[in-house]
């Protein structure tokens, strides 16, 4: 009997009294296959049902597996709804969708009429469309349409925070009726290369067809790795002329291609399927027995500092780990070979994808939804806040928000196309070019562009040759966009704009060479450094639009996938406001020279520069400002009275905001630079040069940024000195994070019973109590506790080693002095 079977009757009468059910169920309990079709023949509920699955594979294959078990076409009683492809009908009970269509379904009827149920299935997988999908659906489930139910599924949930988000779900569990899986350990050392483990994989796999019978699932870190791995495989099964049927399996193969590794093989034929994880969850594959497991996966990991994503490898989560073994058991006995050692301990889930992920789609979509700011939306986990303000700052340049974070009219065009922002900002500006310069067929080539890198297939790295043969997968979505843009394909399409086009999707990667003899190496218009291999028929043009590129571990610079080239008088022609002229004064200071230029910009990299004649005072000052903000404060003349301003003037600033004072200055250095024209420049006005930095009055500088109230009010709060019950003036020693410290000989405080303060008696200072000599005894914020205690011991040993002075019994009474016992009677 199926796992989920029972549960089925609690399941059914929690979705009647609670809105939102979490189920954990472990693979092949049958949630994902067994639970719906109940739901269909029982008739739980009289409207629709939505089931998100994460994977597009496994939404057509479950459809299918569904209807054939109704003895119906899919597209009848269930369907499916992909992006570019669907199959359902006016009878459809059952819609099995996936990645942005239940998003689109969302913004399109917040109220998803006609809806009782959403299904998201194996949630632990935390795609960030998911992430994105859940929080639209708990949003509109909290005000819009609150009789839909929410039923969330998963073999391994990170419980705990999913019901802590979910406090008022009902939870429920079912066992498992996995057979028992043997477990082989292979050991890779820790310094082998990918090649080293490459070709231990393929070894492993050797083993475990000797060793064992049935078919095999082998999981491989990346597509590339699965080439690679049937290759060796290939040539060994040919070679010893093994029944073998050899099937890779990942995303971007042709549905046939997809279910000859799914269904199960001829009569006396062994599989090996080598996948990605996309075989972790949610499909079937017939007949596997046995596992054989790299225990690597490869992760896309945007970088906000450099707008690039960064291609990592690394170890899979325990949860991974348990779904990847589970494969094995499903039918019958199974044995899980791992190409690590038994002792490796797994993190138990890996993070979730939406804290390391490129934001702009989402982001999109949030603002679509009548969001600025994901904290108004319930994330399961908040998308990181750095890489939404990059997302935000992009889709602000390719007017997709405006400067309040409101969808434009623009943007809703783009999410109406159903493409990445950059794509589709890239389309619909190809209609505007294609009037406005008359040049036919640009909105066909931009629709074969969105469609080739919407597929983000590798080959060659030169975009327009790849153009000339494009595969099934990119045809198809071509004649979608086609047909969206109710255009028809010319016979001979103008490639010789791809560059252009491309430069409207990504104006932050507009490459120029940095060599003048077929250099590799580029900058792009956003700063950042990139290289093409050094067998790229690219590796000649002195400009390139880049559309794909990724750091790969253990490289400096990042390397480019996919990029055409583009010439510097087309940007002048069609985009004319990606150029800009500036003047550049700065000093050098390593050559201690005055650099004066007139530069033309293409984002942060300069195109054409002349030296710039009769350069003033002024502009003369203004490169050493430039140079300050470059380099830092350092570079000024910090001297003990300057530098001990600024450090009192820092703590100050920093109580009075903790007090809620929001008056006071800031003189953090990031504010200083900042304003560095308005406070400093003033008293510059006689500098030429570097060396003069020394004239400069800092102190009357510093204090010119505060109004003269200012200054009396942090002159009485926040004193430079301390008057002791002797009548001496003790120097303060300001601090950044500690607080003030008063250093005096001990002496000099007798009668002072309480700790001395600032700041109207808010902030004690720190006492060094110091000897004769005038080293420190004891440091104290307590002096009373000092005086009550520790003093004692501290006098037994000051009256030996100083008996000249003064050691009373009750320093609380005594008179204060700075003399010796001589002069006190």
């Amino acid at each position: 009997m199926l796992p989920i079977k029972s549960v089925l009757s609690d399941l059914k009468n929690q979705l009647l009294v609670k809105s939102q059910v979490i189920l954990q169920a472990p693979p092949g309990a049958g949630k994902s296959t067994y639970l719906p079709l109940m739901m269909l023949k029982e008739k739980w509920l009289s409207g629709k049902i939505i089931m998100l699955e994460p994977r597009r594979l496994a939404a057509r294959n479950i459809a299918c597996y569904l209807a054939n078990q109704l003895g119906q076409k899919v597209g009848e009683k269930v369907g499916y709804r992909l992006r570019g492809e669907s199959k359902v009908s006016a009878q459809t009970q059952l819609e099995i969708v996936t990645e942005g269509v239940l998003i689109r379904l969302l913004q399109q009827d917040p109220e998803l009429s006609g809806v009782d149920l959403i299904i998201f299935d194996e949630f632990h997988e935390r795609n960030i469309q998911a992430d994105l999908g859940l929080a639209l659906t708990l949003d509109a489930q909290s005000s819009l349409c609150e009789d839909i139910s929410l039923l969330i599924m998963s073999a391994t949930l990170d419980n705990q925070g999913l019901q802590a988000h979910l406090p008022d779900a009902a939870y429920l569990s079912c066992e498992g009726r996995a057979f028992p899986i043997d477990y082989v350990y292979q050991t890779v050392k820790s310094n082998a290369t990918r090649r080293d483990k490459q070709q231990a994989l393929v070894t492993l796999i050797k083993r475990a067809y000797q060793e064992q019978q049935g078919n095999i699932l082998v999981f491989a870190a990346g597509v590339k790795e699965i080439i690679e791995c049937c290759r060796e495989l290939e040539s060994w099964i040919k070679t010893n002329n093994l029944p073998v049927l050899l099937a890779p399996l990942y995303g971007r193969l042709s549905l046939d291609e997809q279910q000859k590794a799914i269904q199960t093989p001829p009569n006396n034929i062994r599989k090996i399927v080598v996948s990605t994880n996309i075989a972790e969850t949610s499909l079937t594959i017939d007949g596997i027995t046995v596992v054989v497991d790299s225990g690597i996966e490869r992760n896309f990991q945007f970088q906000a500092q450099t707008g690039i994503g960064k291609l990592k490898d690394q170890m899979i989560s325990e949860a991974s780990a348990i779904q990847r073994a589970g494969r094995a058991g499903r039918l019958s006995a199974g044995t899980c070979y791992r190409l690590w050692a038994k002792e490796k301990r797994l993190t138990a889930q890996n993070e979730s994808p939406i804290l390391n992920s490129e934001l702009t789609s989402l982001l999109l979509e949030v603002s679509a939804w009548g969001v600025s700011d994901t904290n108004q939306l319930p994330f399961l986990t908040q998308p990181n806040k750095q890489n939404a303000q990059i997302a935000r700052q992009l889709l602000q340049s390719l007017k997709a928000i405006d400067d309040k974070g409101r969808c434009t009219k623009h943007g809703e065009q783009i999410i109406e196309l159903g493409l990445t922002p950059r794509l589709g900002h890239m389309l619909l500006s190809a209609q505007q070019l294609e009037i406005k310069y008359q040049q036919s067929g640009l909105v066909a080539l931009a629709c074969l562009l969105c469609a080739f890198l919407e597929s983000n297939e590798k080959s060659s790295d030169d975009i327009v040759s790849e153009l000339s043969s494009v595969s099934y997968q990119v045809t198809t979505q071509y004649q979608v966009l086609l047909r969206k843009c109710a255009v028809t394909a010319p016979s001979i399409l103008p490639t010789a704009y791809c560059g252009v086009l491309l430069a409207i999707a990504f104006p932050d990667r507009i490459a120029v060479n940095r060599g003048n003899n077929k250099s590799n190496e580029y900058l792009l218009s956003n700063g950042v450094g990139v290289g093409l291999m050094q067998s790229s028929v690219l590796v000649n043009e002195s400009m390139l639009v880049v559309a794909d590129l990724a750091l790969p571990e253990l490289q400096t610079n990042s390397l480019i996938f996919k990029a055409c080239p583009i010439n510097l008088e087309d940007i002048k022609v069609y985009l004319p406001d990606y150029l800009e002229k500036v003047n550049y004064l700065n000093w050098s200071l390593k050559n201690n020279k005055l650099i004066a230029e007139r530069r033309l910009m293409l984002g942060k990299v300069v195109i054409h520069k002349t030296p710039l004649s009769n350069v003033t005072q002024q502009q003369k000052l203004d490169a050493l400002l430039n140079a300050i903000k470059q380099e830092g404060l350092s570079l000024l003349y910090w001297n003990d009275v300057n530098q001990s301003l600024l450090t009192r003037l820092r703590y100050a600033s920093l109580q009075y905001q903790l007090a809620g004072d929001k008056e006071m200055v800031d003189f953090s250095e990031a504010t200083l630079l900042s304003e560095l024209d308005e406070w400093l420049a003033p008293f510059c006005l006689s500098i030429t040069q570097p060396e003069q930095f020394k004239k400069i009055d800092l102190k009357s500088a510093l204090l010119s940024r505060l109004t003269w109230p200012q200054q009396q009010k942090l002159a009485s709060q926040f004193p430079v000195t301390f008057t002791v019950p002797t009548g001496s003036k003790i120097k303060l020693q300001y601090r950044e994070q500690l607080p003030p410290l008063l250093s005096v000989r001990m002496q000099e405080l007798y009668g002072q019973v309480d700790t001395p303060t600032i700041f109207n008696g808010r902030i004690s200072l720190q006492i060094a109590l110091l000897s004769p000599a005038m080293k420190t005894l004891q440091l104290t914020q307590d002096l009373h506790s000092f005086w009550c205690g520790a003093y004692s011991e501290v006098q037994k040993e000051m009256k030996g080693r100083y008996p000249k002075h003064f050691w009373p019994d009750d320093p609380t009474i005594a008179m204060a002095t700075s003399k010796t016992k001589k002069y006190l009677s």
